[in-house]
């Protein structure tokens, strides 16, 4: 029984690698406020994790797999902020 445990459990290790391996982008989910009463310093936080973002790729990304931001507007609503977390 301990030695099909242990063959599940590399076997599902091997996958989880492998699909890793193969991935050509990382998608980063930035959430803040594009719209809603601070939307200027929601610009703040996304022009942050671009730039954050632009510089990692210009080093070479991350185990040569390039960053790429995926921006979501939570509009400083809570409602709002969890409609997005359950979307990502």
């Amino acid at each position: 029984m301990k030695r099909n445990a242990k063959t599940i459990i590399a076997g599902m290790i091997a996958l989880a690698i492998s699909h890793t391996a193969m991935a050509d982008d990382i998608k980063v989910a930035v959430v803040g406020a594009m719209s809603g009463p601070i939307a200027q310093w929601g610009d703040m936080e996304f022009n942050g994790a671009r730039q954050a973002i632009k510089d990692i790729n210009a080093k070479g990304g991350i185990k040569g797999d390039k960053l790429v931001g995926v921006e979501y507007d939570d509009a400083c609503d809570p409602k709002q902020a969890v409609a997005v977390a359950n979307k990502i």
